[in-house]
């Protein structure tokens, strides 16, 4: 029989998660369809363009981190399944070591580039009216970047400890500020590098306020006498290639290199329609971390104490979730989408039923790969899912560009999703299945499941 009081409590820190990240989902629609369109009526579309494209520029310094936090988070859930308490403070000295390492590494990087290169060679000629303003406001986003992937590290251990829930807690005070400074600022300082520090910086600071708390809940991470140690550094690197491999470059790939190949094909007015589609992806995508993360945490700790049953009806219900959410996700977007959104930013930022119906496409593909990929994280399969998904990643973005190239921002939505489906959309649940088969029978209810 499975010890019943860890069932009931990864059962309860999944809805916990859920029902804060709720709460975080609803500071973050302020933040993002509330403040950031009253900033792009006063900056206009091509202003607003600029800023889209330095936040997610600046987000290419995160490829560097090689995913050390989710690694960290892994190693943390299964040394507390055991109680552990020797490793789970070597992992968080030497996960933090690595974290601040490789942030000072990208740190030095962006800045040679940003301090040598001129704004047109960086984006495009169609940027050079706005050269003056945005040398600065790199810098500024650079800063912010950096500080806030060395703090994130707590978020990532939180989750390891199954406490998604305050992360999600942290992660809404932080915005609902970001929120208030965004609309203020834009009314009284209305500039780029204002713009970035009110988005980004409410968020850092949070997160400090986190981590003092965690290191006095759990103070051992600290005292417990851990030092340097090769062989955690190099576990941590080589479990978090596979996590960066899996994360950081789908994002970067998929949010920040597909903004500078819309910025230079199709100038910044196209960037900031794009990067509008996009915060409807992260609200997308927001959604099935709000139970991802909780999720993959909790079957490791499954996995680890044996408790297959558990792990299987979890996964049966994740899939459902996809479902549902994809469903109302298209109909939401198809059917309001066309009429809400220059209601919100202005009528110039209309845009086509075609573009909602690609976008709504996409979201369901990358849907489908995220929660397969949550699932082998937790298996402890995400070495053998870097293939598919770099693959799908990288003949997406190929159709994607030769799309955009000719029919616009629809054709770009519809190549990155066909990349997607047809690899890791096709290849993660065999492997995800096959997995299952080799555990303890669980009476064939995740082969249902992945077939669904």
């Amino acid at each position: 029989m499975h010890d019943h009081k860890s069932r009931h409590h990864r059962n309860r820190s999944i809805r916990h998660a859920i029902s804060t990240s709720l709460v975080s989902k609803g500071s973050t629609a302020i933040l993002q369809f509330v403040s950031l369109p009253v900033a792009a009526r006063v900056l206009g579309r091509e202003e607003f363009g600029v800023y889209a494209t330095i936040s997610m520029s600046v987000f290419m310094v995160v490829m560097l981190q090689i995913g050390v936090g989710p690694a960290l988070a892994r190693g943390i859930s299964e040394a507390s399944a055991r109680g552990d308490k020797a490793r789970q403070g070597r992992l968080y000295i030497n996960g933090a070591i690595l974290v601040v390492a490789f942030a000072i590494l990208g740190s030095l990087l962006a800045a040679l580039l940003i301090s040598t290169v001129s704004i047109p060679t960086l984006f495009g000629e169609e940027y050079r009216p706005f050269a003056e303003q945005m040398r600065p406001a790199l810098w500024v986003g650079l800063s912010l970047i950096i500080g806030d992937i060395i703090i994130s590290m707590t978020d990532r251990v939180r989750e390891g400890y199954m406490e998604a829930g305050i992360v999600n807690a942290w992660a809404a005070a932080g915005n609902l500020v970001g929120a208030i400074l965004v609309f203020v600022e834009i009314q009284f300082q209305p500039s780029i590098s204002f713009l970035l520090i009110a988005v980004f910086a409410p968020n850092i600071v949070a997160r400090i306020f986190s981590t003092a708390l965690l290191l006095k809940e759990r103070p051992w991470l600290v005292r417990s006498g851990a030092r340097p140690d090769r062989a955690t550094m190099i576990e941590l690197i080589r479990d978090g290639v596979s996590f960066s491999a899996t994360s950081i470059v789908v994002y970067v790939v998929e949010f920040a290199v597909c903004a500078l190949i819309v910025g230079r094909i199709a100038g910044p007015d196209s960037v900031a329609l794009f990067q509008i589609f996009m915060a409807l992806t992260t609200a997308f995508t927001g959604m099935l971390v709000m139970v991802g993360r909780p999720f993959w945490a909790a079957i490791v700790d499954a996995r680890t104490r044996g408790d297959h049953d558990w792990m299987a009806g979890a996964t049966r219900r994740y899939y459902l979730y996809l479902a549902a959410l994809s469903a109302c996700a298209a109909v939401g977007l198809i059917g309001l989408g066309p009429w809400i959104l220059p209601k919100l930013y202005g009528e110039e930022f209309a845009a086509s039923r075609l573009l909602f119906v690609c976008h709504a496409i996409f979201l369901a593909a990358i849907g489908w790969r995220e929660v397969n990929r949550y699932l082998a994280i937790g298996l402890g399969l995400l070495p053998k899912a870097v293939l598919p998904i770099l693959s799908g990643l990288f003949v997406g973005l190929l159709l994607g560009t030769l799309g955009l190239s000719e029919w616009g921002l629809p054709a770009l939505f519809v190549g990155l999703a066909v990349g997607t489906g047809l690899i890791p959309g096709w290849k993660l649940p065999l492997l995800i299945r096959a997995e299952f088969d080799r555990s303890e029978p669980v009476d064939g209810s995740l082969a249902t499941a992945s077939s669904s």
